[in-house]
Order: C-alpha cells, then sequence, then structure tokens
C-alpha cells in the first residue's frame, strides 16, 4: 500500500456496499487528479447510486468491486457475466521496496480499472497471493471469467515485471506483456505512474483485451436476445470493425436496452455514439442522427455525471454541431474522469485536431497511441491530416500507411488523395476505386461529407487530391 494512503474502508466495514465504498474511496484518494472533486459530484455519485439500487434489471454505471470472502464461492458472479479478478502480483525476494511495489502496482490497477464502468471487477483475493494453483480453478472458485496475474524479478538495479490476463474457461493467455525498468527505491511512485496507465488501457478501453474478448461472445447472438449489459458489450465490437452490419446488430440490441433498463447511462453513452456513427460513416441513417445522438448523450450524462463515456458522448456530438466551446469543456471533462482511457483521449484528440487545435490535438492522439499499442489504425489520422495540410505530402503517406485499415473509406481517401498530391496516378487510381467501392455515392458527397470533418481551406486541398487520382467532383472550393 501506498505512504499515506489510507486502507480501504471494507476493511473496517466488510459489509458496506461496494458502490458506496468506491464513492468513499474516491473522496478519500490522495492523488488530486483522481479525487471527486467537488460536493455537487458527491451529491450526483449518491443519486446515481440511489437510482440504481433502486432497479433490478440495470447493472451498475460504475464498476463493482467486491470484497472476496473465504466463504464465497462466486456462483452468484458467474451467473451474471463477465468479470475480472485481479490477483496480487508476486514478489519472492527479500528487496521490501519492491514487495512495496508490488502491493502497490495490484491496488492501483484494481483502481484503474474500476474507472471503466462497464467492467466487474474483484478485488482483494489476497488468499491467493501465496498460492501457484490453477488459474482456472481459481476463476472458478471467484466467479471470475478472466483472471489478471503479474510477478516482479530483480537483477541489480534493472526490474522486470510480467503481466498476463487469462480466460479461465479455455485457459487461454488473452494478452501477456513484460516490462523492463531501471528499479531505484526513490522511484517506486513514477514505476507505478509509468506502469499502470498502460496496463489498465491495453486491458480495459474500448479497443483493449478485455472489451475485445467480451464483445466478441456476443457479436452474432441476437441483438433481441441481450441483456442490457451484454448489450453494452455488443457496442464495443462495432468500434473494432466499424462496418454497416455491427452497427445496426449494436444499435438495434442498444435501443431495446435503455427500454428494459432505462437508468443505465452506460447504454445510453454507447446509443448515443452509435446515432453519432450514422451521421460520420452514413450507416443505417434514420432522421436526425444527431439531434438524437444529442438527446442521449445529456440523458447519459444527467443520470450518471461522474461517467467519462458520457462525457465522451457529449463531447463528440457537440462537436459535430459545431458548438466548439462547449465541445472542448466536455471533452476536457471526459478524460478527467478518466485518464487511463486511451480510446476516449484518443477520440477526443481526434476531434480537437480537427478543430483546428492540431498540437494539442496530435498530442492527445500521441499519448493515446503510447496508452495502448494495440490501438486501431484510425489513431494515425491526425498527424496525417496535419502534414497533409501543410503541403507535406511524404510525411503524410507514411502516417497514411501505418493507418492500414483496407476497404475503410477514409483509409482509401487517404491514399487517393495522398498520392494524387504526390503525381502516383495508378495507386491514386487504384485507392479511388477502392474508395468508391467502399462509398459509392463519394463523388456525389465529397463536399458534403468532408466539410463534417475539416475546414474549408483542407476540404478544399483533400478535394483537389482527390481529383488528381481520378475522382469527378463538382463543385469549386467550399462548394456542395
Amino acid at each position: 500500500m501506498k505512504i499515506g494512503t489510507p486502507p480501504p474502508v471494507t476493511d473496517l466495514r466488510p459489509e458496506l456496499p461496494s458502490d458506496l465504498a468506491r464513492i468513499i474511496r474516491r473522496c478519500l484518494e490522495k492523488d488530486p487528479r483522481q479525487r471527486v472533486q467537488t460536493a455537487r459530484d458527491v451529491s450526483n455519485e449518491f443519486r446515481d447510486l440511489a437510482r440504481h439500487s433502486s432497479r433490478t434489471v440495470a447493472p451498475a454505471t460504475t464498476s463493482v468491486v467486491p470484497v472476496v470472502s473465504k466463504t464465497d464461492s462466486g456462483a452468484s458472479r458467474a451467473d451474471e457475466g463477465f468479470w475480472v479478478a485481479v490477483l496480487p502480483f508476486k514478489y519472492s525476494g527479500s528487496n521490501a521496496e519492491l514487495a512495496a511495489l508490488a502491493e502497490g502496482l495490484t491496488e492501483d490497477i484494481v483502481t484503474g480499472l474500476s474507472r471503466f464502468s462497464y467492467l466487474r471487477v474483484i478485488a482483494r483475493t489476497a488468499k491467493y497471493s501465496s498460492e501457484s494453483g490453477d488459474v482456472r480453478a481459481i476463476g472458478k472458485e471467484l466467479g471470475a471469467s478472466y483472471v489478471m496475474e503479474g510477478s516482479l524479478r530483480q537483477a541489480g538495479t534493472r526490474m522486470r515485471l510480467a503481466v498476463q490476463l487469462i480466460d479461465t474457461t479455455s485457459g487461454a493467455h488473452l494478452w501477456a506483456d513484460t516490462f523492463d525498468r531501471a528499479f531505484a527505491s526513490e522511484g517506486i511512485f513514477e514505476l507505478q505512474d509509468n506502469l499502470v496507465p498502460r496496463i489498465v488501457s491495453t486491458v480495459a478501453e474500448t479497443h483493449g483485451v478485455l472489451p475485445y474478448s467480451m464483445s466478441q461472445t456476443l457479436r452474432d447472438r441476437n441483438p433481441d436476445e441481450l441483456t442490457p449489459y451484454e448489450a453494452l458489450l455488443r457496442g464495443f465490437a462495432y468500434f473494432k470493425h466499424v462496418n454497416a452490419a455491427d452497427h445496426a446488430g449494436a444499435r438495434a440490441a442498444l435501443e431495446k436496452a435503455v427500454q428494459q433498463a432505462p437508468g443505465n447511462a452506460d447504454c445510453w453513452a454507447m446509443l448515443s455514439m452509435l446515432y453519432r456513427e450514422e451521421n460520420n460513416h452514413g450507416f443505417n441513417v434514420r432522421p436526425d442522427p444527431i439531434g438524437r445522438a444529442l438527446a442521449a448523450a445529456r440523458r447519459a450524462v444527467d443520470m450518471a455525471p461522474s461517467n467519462h463515456l458520457a462525457h465522451h458522448a457529449l463531447a463528440s456530438v457537440l462537436f459535430f454541431r459545431r458548438e466548439t466551446q462547449a465541445f472542448r469543456s466536455a471533452a476536457q471533462r471526459a478524460i478527467e474522469l478518466n485518464p487511463m482511457d486511451g480510446f476516449t483521449i484518443g477520440y477526443i484528440g481526434f476531434l480537437i485536431s480537427y478543430s483546428g487545435d492540431w498540437e494539442r490535438g496530435c498530442a492527445l492522439m500521441e499519448q493515446a497511441r503510447n496508452l495502448n499499442p494495440n490501438h486501431p489504425g484510425w489513431y494515425w489520422f491526425p498527424p496525417f491530416f496535419n502534414a497533409y495540410r501543410k503541403g507535406d505530402y511524404h510525411a503524410a503517406l507514411g502516417f497514411a500507411l501505418k493507418v492500414n485499415m483496407p476497404g475503410f473509406w477514409r483509409n482509401e481517401l487517404a491514399l487517393a488523395a495522398t498520392y494524387g498530391q504526390l503525381g502516383e496516378l495508378e495507386l491514386a487510381h487504384n485507392a479511388a476505386r477502392e474508395l468508391l467501392i467502399a462509398r459509392p455515392d463519394f463523388s456525389a458527397v465529397a463536399w458534403e461529407e468532408c466539410r463534417k470533418w475539416w475546414d474549408p481551406d483542407l476540404v478544399g486541398q483533400i478535394v483537389d487530391g482527390l481529383r488528381k487520382a481520378g475522382l469527378e467532383i463538382s463543385g469549386g472550393t467550399g462548394t456542395p
């Protein structure tokens, strides 16, 4: 445990509900960035807690971090879906400082995972700290679908941390990584601050290992058969694949979910994002997608003012409504609420770049890429368009090739426009052909589509490149 950090309230009052314990823990958080900021936020948390405790159909909008007793068989959790247990990280040497680091890493990772309202986290599994038993058996006893474990070793002034995430049903290793760092006793907190965000984001964010694993098991299920919590997870599958079929299934599941569980802020936030995607990519469009997205996002924020996904959804809608000041305020709030969510940081950085603050936006995108090395290719779009708008087409091409999302219309647009500007006509024509396969109507809607995202000067520059690639796009600069 970190020096100066108060012990968990559940050590003294194990009967307290886990959500109440979480609120108390946030009030006492040593790091001011992670602490509840105002009395109003505390009031909103309790209001949200009361609302959810009065409903039996809606899963909590905050992560559940239960205390595991020796008599808890985990059977009830096994029936509830996807739980992840964090076992105490192991260190078998005699260095007390490394032992303290192992304990601190475990606590910080649990806290970080608990920031993701859609995760169900089992913590305080101390009875397993000295056991080397079968992880599948441990998962069964705890009722956990997934188990994270880690170990520390030391060689001179170097420290090696090995972490793995295991599916307790199949025994498969879903993710494993090794981190080598210099170790000094005075740098323990810096080590934790360096390692924990990357581990947490890689595992927990929208493009992380856990949401991917959980959502893939539901991707082919009938949307009408999904529970609200499963519908939320189905939404993550869309953001992995970004296509019309996944969008339709996820939207249908979430529309049913908010009818069944109207108090579930996560579901409203995810539904808002899917409505927004109708506008962004032309998938399964119905009337007024941005209006519906705004209503859903505001409902999510009203229900759970401390839910970062709700503020993420609201910020993105405000961007497309061209409410720049309100967008930046909501965007900052989303990042503050969960600075370990690489997806939120990345998407906000994506939009901040396109709002004209290229330096800030590209810096956020770099931060997001560092948080989760398994990020999707579109994280390279802001540096691509930044180089393109400056006329540095060779640098732009390098970023466009890193995107590597064949068949995605914006990927083909980037390649076609850049090859067109570079005079690589055969490659430009090939990319333009792929763009029209992905979006057959693109030549007719090019101005309208591009103006959703970029300022008039950049739109004109993009259209110029597309024309050089052979696309017949009517109208002049700024003309729809």
